[in-house]
């Protein structure tokens, strides 16, 4: 073949090198960012707090250690919000001022809820009850406790810390 004869084709080749080149299109489909936030994380702490044992022998028990932690999060739609509320008492641990028993809660209590709420606005009153096991031979007893959570800002606000009978 001549030389020549090459010359049509290179030229082609030429043209096609002036146009610029194109991203690749992507061929897996795009995954939407989650509907959910969270509107609250927030850990109060208990230590130092004070609750009534009313269950013989009764005492007063102070709170040593622990954490009330709330996590509030929210599946937003057009004209509503699905709020789920987790609530876990971490760690508490106390001691009897009388009879020095240490009072523990077991590490894997929490509670759950959802609310549907229009508008995203939320003030729940909140009355939970956590097992609490008391040391030695006496039976075990509830931790109760009730607060207020208020969304936005996200805070909390602690009513009562009382200590009654299981029976």
């Amino acid at each position: 073949m001549k030389p020549l004869a090459l010359l049509p084709f290179a030229f082609a080749w030429l043209a096609a090198c002036e146009t610029p080149p194109s991203a690749p299109t992507s061929q897996t489909p795009v995954i939407p960012p989650p509907s959910f936030a969270t509107l609250a994380n927030e850990r109060v702490p208990l230590a130092g707090s004070f609750a009534i044992n009313t269950c013989p022998p009764e005492e007063e028990v102070q709170i040593v250690s622990g954490f009330l932690h709330t996590v509030v999060t929210g599946e937003i739609g057009a004209t509503s919000e699905d709020v789920t509320i987790q609530v876990n008492a971490e760690d508490v641990e106390g001691v009897g001022l009388v009879t020095g028993a240490r009072y523990t809660q077991p590490a894997n209590s929490k509670e759950e809820i959802t609310i549907t709420d229009v508008p995203p606005t939320l003030r729940q009153e909140f009355d939970l009850r956590y097992r609490l096991i008391r040391e030695g031979s006496l039976d075990d007893l509830w931790f109760r406790l009730s607060f207020t959570l208020t969304v936005p800002p996200g805070t909390e606000d602690v009513r009562r810390l009382e200590i009654e009978c299981r029976s």
